[in-house]
């Protein structure tokens, strides 16, 4: 087993989070980076120390060369990243444990590989935590898979914006939707996508994956990006221009404290539908005016 350790401001953890996990970390966990003990936070609080270890583990040594690279340029990061091998005896066990099947709705099934499918006749996707994280485990996914398990997707063109693993693209293939078009900007995430595809035996005509590019002269009936605040913002004109006319839009990634500004960013050409939230983080429902 490979560790990873960087130390870093409180305000990165979460860029850094996303990062570790997207480079292929299979666990990230925090710790005080100095002596700032948090005793008795208040009901609903969350703090973090000013200072954070972040401990991050790997099985493969590919993925902890691309992530050391990747962390030299986060200024945040600086010089404070420390790699070696660690003791891995009863650890697979261990981190298996932290993964279970998830029904959503009572519609849909995601389970890993290494556990039975939970209902062979029923709808479900096997993903395992690895490249490109996203099993359905962080608030943000499980509050577009919820949307898309209670929402008829039957014959709809949807696009994912920022796919991740492909959790969202196959789930929406799984529960109708006639074409999915996977978009992300990181060749790991595709990766992810198009492995996670062919697990799960969808064609490659179902969902196509890809960069922005692929959606030329594409027109879809919902979007789906579950990335965050500033990129959703700086997305908007790509989202009028591939929505039809009434269409939907699901944005997540967002805290609840930002869904404001998101709602007045869009509020030109998108009509505010519905607000959910999950552990501090939001999802919106917006629809296209006409």
């Amino acid at each position: 087993m490979l560790q990873l350790r960087v130390q870093l401001n409180a305000q990165a953890v979460d860029a850094i989070e996303n990062l570790l996990f997207n480079c292929g970390a299979i666990s990230v966990s925090l710790e005080d980076g100095g002596s700032n003990p948090i005793l008795e936070p208040r009901l609903g609080e969350h703090p973090l120390w000013p200072q954070v270890y972040v401990r991050a583990l790997f099985t493969d040594q590919d993925c902890l060369a691309l992530t050391i690279k990747a962390l030299e340029n986060e200024t945040a990061v600086g010089s404070h990243i420390v790699s070696e091998q660690i003791d891995d005896h009863g650890w697979q066990e261990k981190f298996q444990q932290q993964f279970d099947a998830v029904q959503y709705d009572s519609r849909l099934w995601i389970y890993p590989s290494w556990q039975q499918n939970p209902d062979p006749n029923g709808i479900t996707l096997q993903l395992d935590p690895g490249l490109a994280f996203g099993t359905g485990q962080h608030p943000t996914t499980n509050l577009c898979m919820q949307w898309l398990c209670t929402s008829d997707l039957r014959d709809r063109v949807l696009i994912d914006f920022g796919c991740g693993s492909g959790i969202l693209a196959l789930a929406a293939v799984k529960l109708g939707a006639a074409q999915v078009y996977a978009i992300d900007i990181d060749p790991q995430a595709v990766m992810a996508t198009k492995n996670n595809m062919v697990r799960n035996k969808i064609s490659a005509t179902r969902i196509k994956v890809g960069d922005i590019e692929i959606l030329q002269n594409v027109h879809a009936d919902i979007i789906v990006a579950n990335i965050l605040f500033g990129p959703l913002c700086e997305l908007q004109a790509t989202f009028l221009n591939h929505l039809n006319t009434g269409g939907t839009v699901v944005l997540s990634g967002i805290l609840a404290t930002q869904t404001e500004s998101v709602i007045n960013q869009f509020a030109d050409q998108f009509e505010y539908i519905h607000q959910a939230e999950s552990q501090d983080w939001a999802r919106l429902t917006l629809q296209r005016k006409a």
